[in-house]
């Protein structure tokens, strides 16, 4: 009996020194949701929230177990979606006689279930994210002026211009649908400021891609949650973003920079068998993918075999051209489809529609609100991503591949919270 009190002795201080680490990894949780989304545009800009995120993990190795234990059966699908990815991408990798370098972009979707697990564990705040998409916003909106002011013709911070619009599309969601929830004025002008800072920088990118994922995060701010005259609110807000389009259509200087002035002809040089226009390049890409994918249904040529069907392709035999210097389809689903066929479709549809399936389940049992909140945040960025996958392979850029996975699985990991929060009071 005289080693019982020494165990509940040591059970007791074990407990104590939990709780002593428990803020300590809270605030190194809150300084890596902050440093990722406020350093994201900015050269190994995630360096600090990895950093912090292994510090956080090694300081409560405990919090991912109790995590998986004790949390909704959420982070354990997505867990299992991970799982699928890798052993599809691995498979793919042997099958095709690659090397470990290719498993570089799919490997980084591990920090979704690590992310959640954490975020959901210590509590984390979600204005955490918000205030770090506040300074990415204005981080990435001087990025761009300067570079437009040196003579860039398209900002891209040192990366790719289409990256860089999609990344700060990522912050924008944030920045929305993370805000604190009600119509403080104060919130309501940062929110305003954001809008703005943010559309104005993806014009000065000149990517056309990420223009439908503004447009739907416009949508959404201007419908609001209210279901008093939604209806007029819904054709108001439809109104107002088609009145934006068509500025960026007419006016002639953001038509140019947009290049939507460039679609028309775009279209009728592919027509002539011009393939180095962007939408001709894209649209040959296409092809090459489909092919691809016919040849080989159930294995495609390899998880990172897409460029050598660029290479063998007949546009690339005559002539140097800049079609044959990409290496991916510009479109997430013929990529996955053509390097790792119908299993890599399978993969890609869990990566999108998990996440946004217990993003959608966190919605349904909150009460009905103002489109604010972690699971809207998730929720919207998967859209988002899925729309961004339609003209760019989103997955096969380092950036944008973290950038899903680190935002995803936090704000899960906080949509999580939320709800058992809500249902408590």
């Amino acid at each position: 009996m005289s080693e019982f009190p020494s165990f509940l002795q040591r059970r007791n201080t074990m407990v104590s020194w939990m709780n002593k680490r428990q803020p300590v990894a809270r605030g190194l949780m809150w300084l890596a949701a902050f440093s990722a989304a406020a350093c994201l545009v900015v050269p190994k800009g995630l360096a600090l929230f990895a950093a912090c995120l292994l510090l956080a993990t090694l300081l409560v190795p405990d919090a991912i177990v109790f995590a998986l234990r004790h949390a909704t059966p959420a982070i354990r699908w997505l867990l299992a979606m991970v799982a699928l990815v890798l052993t599809v991408a691995i498979a793919s990798m042997v099958y095709a006689g690659q090397g470990w370098h290719v498993l570089d972009n799919p490997s980084r979707l591990l920090l979704i279930p690590w992310g959640a697990c954490l975020a959901w564990a210590i509590r984390l705040p979600r204005r955490a994210l918000w205030y770090g998409a506040l300074v990415g916003l204005l981080v990435a909106f001087i990025v761009a002026t300067v570079q437009l002011a040196g003579g860039t013709a398209r900002a891209d911070a040192g990366t790719n211009p289409i990256v860089f619009a999609n990344a700060v599309l990522v912050l924008l969601v944030l920045a929305v649908f993370c805000r604190p929830l009600g119509r403080d004025p104060r919130v309501l002008a940062v929110l305003t400021i954001a809008l703005v800072l943010g559309a104005v920088t993806i014009v000065l990118s000149g990517s056309r891609g990420a223009l439908p994922g503004l447009g739907l995060v416009l949508l959404i701010v201007l419908v609001g949650g209210d279901a008093r005259r939604r209806w007029l609110r819904l054709g108001m807000a439809v109104s107002a973003v088609v009145l934006l389009f068509v500025m960026l259509w007419s006016i002639p200087w953001l038509s140019a920079q947009t290049r939507l002035d460039a679609v028309h002809s775009d279209w009728d040089g592919y027509a002539q068998g011009q393939v180095d226009t962007p939408i001709g390049a894209r649209l040959a890409l296409l092809s090459l993918a489909g092919d691809a994918f016919l040849r080989a249904p159930w294995t495609g040529v390899g998880i990172d075999g897409f460029g050598q069907e660029v290479d063998r392709a007949s546009y690339c035999q005559a002539a140097p051209r800049h079609l044959c210097d990409l290496a991916h389809a510009h479109n997430d689903i013929a990529q996955w489809a053509a390097t790792m066929g119908v299993p890599g479709l399978l993969a890609l549809l869990a990566i999108y529609f998990v996440p946004l399936a217990i993003a959608a389940r966190q919605l349904s049992r909150k009460p009905p609100s103002s489109p604010v909140g972690a699971a809207w945040a998730a929720g919207v960025m998967v859209v988002v991503y899925l729309l961004s996958g339609l003209t760019q392979s989103m997955f096969a850029h380092a950036m944008t591949t973290s950038a899903y996975a680190v935002f995803i699985g936090l704000l899960l990991g906080i949509a999580l919270r939320e709800t058992e929060a809500s249902r408590d009071r």
